[in-house]
């Protein structure tokens, strides 16, 4: 567990950090897993919490802006998951 909250805190970019990739990942592990709610707004919810859960010492992110990292995702999950 350590490792992976010291993963939270490096950026590939410099500047302020963010867990944008931590949540992008997570969202599309979760959509192939099948694990993915009925609605955006409800997966935007559960990743926000993951995130909080999983990795407390990250940037953290607001509802709406996990929301939007994830629309396009969200969006596209029936084709990811049929392989097109």
């Amino acid at each position: 567990m350590r490792v992976k909250r010291q993963v939270a805190n490096m950026t590939s970019t410099p500047g302020r950090r963010t867990s944008q990739r931590l949540v992008e990942t997570e969202a599309y592990r979760r959509i192939m897993s099948g694990m993915a709610p009925e609605t955006l707004a409800e997966f935007a919810q559960q990743l926000s919490d993951w995130l909080r859960e999983a990795y407390p010492g990250a940037a953290p992110m607001t509802l709406d802006t996990v929301e939007d990292q994830i629309r396009e995702t969200w969006h596209r999950r029936h084709d990811m998951i049929r392989g097109g």
